[in-house]
């Protein structure tokens, strides 16, 4: 990807950001977490995660086709997981409660 082509998907991720937000927002009864991936804390994102609250993946993947990311062609690709839990530390419980004062 050339660094012009980059610019371009960053100036096009923060013109559909407000809508994107919005968009997860209005499904916080499903949404969980979601958040941009990087190499570093100030660094550009190259992907992201969401946590989802939902029944299969066939919801999952109509539910991801209506973020205004997808739409405006910022999603390259989508990989969908089932999470089976196997341990949840008392620090990761900490740490959430932090991220909800910032």
């Amino acid at each position: 990807m050339s660094i012009a082509t980059n610019l371009n998907a960053l100036s096009e991720r923060t013109q559909n950001m407000p809508d994107h937000l919005a968009f997860l927002a209005a499904h916080d009864d499903r949404v969980v977490a979601s958040g941009a991936l990087r190499d570093s804390a100030d660094g550009v994102p190259n992907g992201g995660i969401w946590i989802l609250n939902m029944e299969n993946k066939a919801e999952v993947e109509s539910f991801y086709k209506d973020d205004p990311f997808w739409k405006a062609g910022l999603r390259k690709s989508v990989r969908v997981s089932h999470w089976a839990k196997a341990f949840w530390s008392p620090a990761f419980t900490e740490c959430i409660d932090n991220l909800q004062g910032m």
